[in-house]
């Protein structure tokens, strides 16, 4: 996992966002409640701001790895759940 990561752009904490996707469109949400890198109460914070569905598992920051079916199931709910053009 460590080898595919590449550093984040200058761009994604300068740029302007004049219209995020989470104010217009639908947003699921998966709490990782033993994440040591962002904190599962900001994650809340962040959801909630989203109007986003949650679910919550108990992994950390890696939880696609630690948890593929229940990472899978909530992709699968929202591409199944939104409507069509969105």
């Amino acid at each position: 996992m460590a080898l595919s990561q590449v550093l984040i752009s200058a761009d994604a904490f300068t740029s302007a966002v004049k219209s995020p996707s989470w104010k217009l469109k639908p947003s699921w949400y998966l709490v990782t409640t033993s994440d040591r890198m962002i904190n599962p109460d900001l994650q809340r914070k962040m959801a909630k701001r989203a109007n986003a569905k949650v679910a919550e598992v108990n992994a950390t920051h890696a939880v696609f790895l630690s948890h593929a079916k229940e990472t899978a199931k909530l992709i699968e709910e929202a591409a199944t759940s939104a409507p069509p053009n969105q």
